[in-house]
Formats: structure tokens, C-alpha cells, sequence
């Protein structure tokens, strides 16, 4: 995953801070001064942002508890800000309305001195959303690490810093991103989700379920996510050095738990006892989108923004991106050039595919949730 230098930044910032912690904290850490009031703070302020998710909620409250005299807190202030305006615009956009938010949270680490309290958080986010007229709530998850900072002031906790990369809004290049407009469902609606169909001119080599299992176990700290929202410790996270983004999606293919795409000389994955460490063209946007077409495992369905992937058309009656299968992977392409991927794991009550993914944990995630108007979507249907 390509990802511009500030948020690269943001996730040194955090990466560094569980190195610190893992290198200088036995056992479970605790908050190290006696504040009964925080815990309970910190707690309210992430519930109180879930709430204020939901569509036709207030955001006043989740926008009241920072630091605006700083610079720092005004910056975490517009971030909230952003993300809160993108989600309501995109579920109006879809056609949506987002019934229900709930938000869990783990503190592996703080530090308290004086008036400052730093907190280092993880947190899993579900989320649900309901098509106009139907009862089906379709739920979908979000995990963020967070590196959060409280100053007290006039006897209240305040939000001075708040470090984090949310795929709710902001993991774009785009600073301020726009949801495309349009309809989730353009044209008559599909009930049914992209058919686990053979795939014309496949070997029957890829194991469509079992990438797509895969993905559903390790997606982190994301809501829904398995193995106990941890990755699968036998690769490398790459959180914090460009993104674990390609890694993962490449993991789902290949892995023997995964979809069992045999590796080459160029795409692969070398395992020792210190984690071991892929390929470019396993690790990396742009190599790996060259390594899907040029060796023949892949092919570029069809590209574009989201309303001409979207809409149905006489060469895909109902649109490009539903054509997907479990197990193809969908690159997202901004300022020219692919720098996200995720896989495609299936599709929700009305054939909307949906998505995972790495760096900001996604599980059954819309396939354009976060995005830019002016993103580029490549569908890529792995053939083997």
C-alpha cells in the first residue's frame, strides 16, 4: 500500500508507541496514576462517536470533548469532523440509513503526569445499515489503532491529540474525501450475491472460500474478524512501514489456509524465525497489480470511477463490481497510481459487494466505504 507521508506518520507514531511498550511493559500494563475519572472518559468518548455514526444522529457531542485552543486538538477536531460529514453523506448517497454503531475498546497501554494522560487504543467498530423498506440489517466492522492524548482542563478531560487512520473516511490521499454520488443500487435491484460460479479458462486452483475464509479470520481488529483479532503471526505486519494492505490481500490468495495460489520467482513469501518478508510484488501496490496481470492470474475486468463500475450496462446488466466473486481483489487508484487493495469476500442483502482489508482492518466492509469521488477501482477476477 502506497500511503501518503502524514499518515505514515501517524502510523509510526503508533507503531513505535507499542514498540515501547511491548519492549518496557511486562505483563498487562495498567494506567500508572490513580485517575478514576479516565477510564471511564476514554470509554465515553469512543461511544459517543460511534453514536453519533448513525444517520440523522447529532455530532455535537462527539465534537464537544477537544481541545480547540491547541493546535493539535483543532487538527483531531476537523479529522472527527471529516469522518462524521463523509459517513452521513455516503450512507445518503447509497440509499442507506445506518441504524446502529457499537464500539469496543482495549488500552494495552497509558501514561499519566499531571494534567496529561496518553493512551495507547484499539479499537473494533460495528456498524449496521438497512435499505429503504426492508428489515435486513446488514453489519459490517472497522478496527483502528489509536495514540490519544487528554489534557486537563477546568477539572474536564479534553482531547488535545488523537493519532489514527479510520476507514471510515480518511484512508484516501484525499484530505477532505467526497463520497461519489449515486445509489448503491442503480437500476433493478439484485437480491442475490455475485455467484461462486467456475471462472471460464480456470484450473481450478484457487480456493475461492478458502481466501475468502482467510480474510474473514485475520481481518484484525476489525468487528467480526476471527482468530481473536489478531493477524496471522506467521507473516510480517507492515502497519507503519507503507501498509499491510498488499501483504494481507496477497496472504489470502496464496496462503495454504487461504485461496492456495501457488507462488513464483516473482510473487512470494519466505518464511523465518524472525517473521520473514515478501516479494515486492507480494508487499507492494503497483508490483502486485503488474504481478496479477502479466502472470496470467488475473484479469482486469473493468476500471473505473464508482458510478461506471456501479451502473448496469449492456456489457455488465447489472454493473461491473457485482460481477466479482469471493477472492477477487479490488484496487483503489488515486493521483495515478493503485495504492490500496482489498478482497472481495462477498455481498450484502442487495448484491453490494463487500470487502476486506488491511492497515484500517475492514470486515465486510462496502466495497467503496472511505473513498473519493475521483477514485479509480480496478477489478481484478483471478482466473486460475
Amino acid at each position: 500500500m502506497t500511503m501518503h507521508p502524514f499518515k505514515i506518520a501517524i502510523l509510526s507514531v503508533i507503531a513505535a508507541t507499542i514498540l515501547v511498550i511491548a519492549s518496557n511493559t511486562p505483563g498487562r500494563p495498567v494506567l500508572s496514576a490513580p485517575e478514576d475519572e479516565l477510564p471511564a472518559r476514554v470509554k465515553e468518548i469512543f461511544d459517543t462517536r460511534a453514536r453519533a455514526v448513525i444517520t440523522g444522529a447529532d455530532p455535537g457531542p462527539a465534537l464537544a470533548g477537544y481541545d480547540t485552543g491547541s493546535k493539535y486538538g483543532q487538527w483531531a477536531y476537523s479529522h472527527e469532523q471529516s469522518k462524521l460529514c463523509f459517513i452521513q453523506a455516503w450512507a445518503q448517497k447509497r440509499g442507506v440509513r445506518i441504524t446502529g454503531a457499537a464500539s469496543t475498546i482495549s488500552v494495552p497501554w497509558s501514561k499519566v503526569r499531571g494534567n496529561t494522560a496518553e493512551f495507547q487504543i484499539k479499537q473494533t467498530l460495528q456498524l449496521g445499515y438497512v435499505y429503504p423498506g426492508e428489515k435486513t440489517v446488514n453489519h459490517f466492522g472497522i478496527g483502528t489503532r489509536h495514540w490519544l492524548q487528554l489534557v486537563k482542563r477546568d477539572g474536564r478531560w479534553l482531547i488535545r491529540r488523537d493519532f489514527y487512520t479510520d476507514g471510515l473516511g480518511d484512508d484516501t490521499l484525499v484530505p477532505k474525501p467526497t463520497p461519489a454520488d449515486g445509489p448503491a443500487c442503480a437500476g433493478r435491484i439484485s437480491r442475490s450475491g455475485p455467484p461462486l460460479r467456475a471462472v471460464n479458462g480456470g484450473s481450478g486452483l484457487y480456493d475461492r472460500p478458502g481466501a475468502a475464509g482467510y480474510a474473514d479470520k485475520y481481518a484484525g481488529l476489525a468487528w467480526g474478524a476471527g482468530n481473536r483479532h489478531q493477524y496471522n503471526p506467521h507473516y510480517r505486519d507492515l502497519n507503519g512501514n507503507g501498509g499491510d494492505c498488499t501483504n494481507f490481500v496477497s496472504q489470502c490468495l496464496g496462503d495454504r489456509e487461504g485461496g492456495k495460489l501457488p507462488m513464483d520467482g516473482t510473487w512470494y513469501y519466505r518464511h523465518d524465525r524472525r517473521g520473514g518478508s515478501g516479494s515486492r510484488a507480494w508487499v507492494q501496490t503497483e508490483a502486485f497489480a503488474s504481478w496479477l496481470l502479466y502472470s496470467g492470474r488475473a484479469e482486469r475486468l473493468a476500471q473505473g470511477g464508482f458510478n461506471e463500475l456501479n451502473r448496469p450496462g449492456v456489457k455488465f446488466p447489472r454493473g461491473a463490481v457485482r460481477e466479482l466473486q469471493k477472492g477477487d481483489v479490488i484496487g483503489y487508484e488515486e493521483k495515478g497510481h493503485i495504492e490500496h487493495f482489498a478482497v472481495v469476500v462477498g455481498a450484502d442483502s442487495h448484491g453490494y459487494p463487500l470487502v476486506n482489508a488491511h492497515t484500517v482492518d475492514r470486515y465486510h466492509c462496502p466495497w467503496d466505504m472511505g473513498w473519493d469521488k475521483r477514485t479509480v477501482f480496478h477489478l481484478f477476477r483471478i482466473k486460475y
